[in-house]
């Protein structure tokens, strides 16, 4: 079996959907070697990869030169017999291929966003031409369905898996440098919320958060809010324009962007992850939170809701009620959870999400 991953970035930026390709790259890279297929990543805007994911061998990358990266895939379609498609921006690709050779096997992965809204006409025409659709959540499955009548039998349910490299403590210890990096007392109550801040999306919920917060203070005085993540200029005079307004600039910590290898350290300082969003395709920053053991407060309006087994793990709310939020934040400061209760929300998330079996449900959507 040949095979060609065609994406548009990982190792060169930080986000839930290059994180997804990270590690499809590794999974695709075990199951090719423990089952003699042949397989490339193609990349877009990618111009090196990182070996601890993928062999620099399987790699090729076009550092943004998008006329000679089409036209490398479309030259390398023609021997392989199944093409991957990590987003749908690459419908173009997808169509052409299938025009041309319509006997090779398309597959398209979905996430998020990107699908739910309005298509052009190459990307929804890369919908029905798909052999395979693989949607990360069964939230956004069912918007194409309602936007699309394409048959159920095209999709394939592939939620996130969290990074093998990803090695949660054992023991739940706050970083006492962090905590006085950050003007935090060890007592403090730390809520934290882990995302890129963009003007252009304000779907996360952490300026409801933010609202929450004058009621909150009065029964927990002790409590501080962390929103770790790089904001674009407007975003951050957005957030600066709601702290302002509610006085709450003593309880909030802008950290910033954190690179992967300190983000363990900094989930660790929260006692909660709260991110009501109300546009996530997933959310693997719940299981990564879920993994350092912290209580996970997420919206009920999108699929974070099956990040956190349906309720089994985390705390749903509706992520337009900011009474809701504060309540929910209260009910988890005033009942922690046991170190016990923590390994086992650790052992639930594990057993949905680890890459063996991201690993084996990729084997299978291969060779079905």
């Amino acid at each position: 079996m040949r095979i060609s991953f065609l994406y548009l970035r990982s190792f060169s930026k930080t986000g839930g959907i290059e994180k997804f390709n990270k590690l499809f790259m590794l999974s695709l890279q075990n199951i090719t070697t423990r089952n003699n297929f042949i397989f490339k990543c193609i990349s877009a805007y990618d111009t090196s990869c990182d070996k601890n994911y993928l062999n620099p061998r399987f790699f090729k990358g076009f550092d943004k030169n998008k006329i000679v990266f089409t036209l490398y895939t479309l030259i390398d379609a023609r021997k392989r017999d199944i093409i991957i498609l990590a987003h749908i921006n690459l419908a173009l690709i997808g169509v052409i291929i299938k025009l041309f050779w319509p006997q090779k096997k398309v597959f398209l992965i979905v996430h998020g966003i990107e699908v739910w809204q309005k298509q052009t006409y190459f990307k929804k025409l890369i919908l029905y031409k798909a052999d395979k659709i693989l949607s990360v959540s069964e939230f956004t499955k069912s918007i194409i369905l309602e936007n699309y009548p394409l048959p159920s039998s095209k999709f394939s349910i592939f939620p996130n898996t969290f990074d093998p490299f990803f090695s949660w403590p054992n023991e739940f210890v706050k970083n006492q440098e962090l905590l006085k990096k950050y003007k935090i007392d060890a007592q403090s109550k730390v809520l934290i919320t882990v995302a890129r801040l963009e003007f252009s999306e304000k779907y996360k919920g952490y300026d409801k958060v933010l609202e929450s917060l004058p009621v909150l203070v009065q029964k927990f005085p002790d409590v501080i809010y962390m929103i770790v993540g790089k904001a674009d200029g407007q975003e951050l005079l957005r957030i600066t324009d709601i702290i302002e307004k509610y006085n709450i600039q003593k309880y909030v910590r802008l950290i910033g962007f954190v690179p992967d290898v300190a983000l363990i350290d900094h989930y660790l300082l929260g006692d909660i992850f709260v991110m009501p969003s109300k546009k996530e395709g997933f959310g693997i920053v719940f299981i990564e939170a879920v993994l350092c053991g912290l209580r996970v407060i997420v919206g009920n309006k999108d699929a974070s809701r099956e990040a956190v087994l349906d309720g089994k793990v985390g705390l749903m709310v509706n992520p337009d009620s900011v009474k809701e939020i504060e309540e929910g934040l209260d009910y988890y400061l005033t009942n922690p959870l046991s170190k016990w209760q923590k390994q086992k929300n650790i052992s639930e998330v594990n057993h949905a999400f680890n890459i063996e079996t991201f690993e084996n449900r990729l084997l299978n959507v291969l060779i079905s």
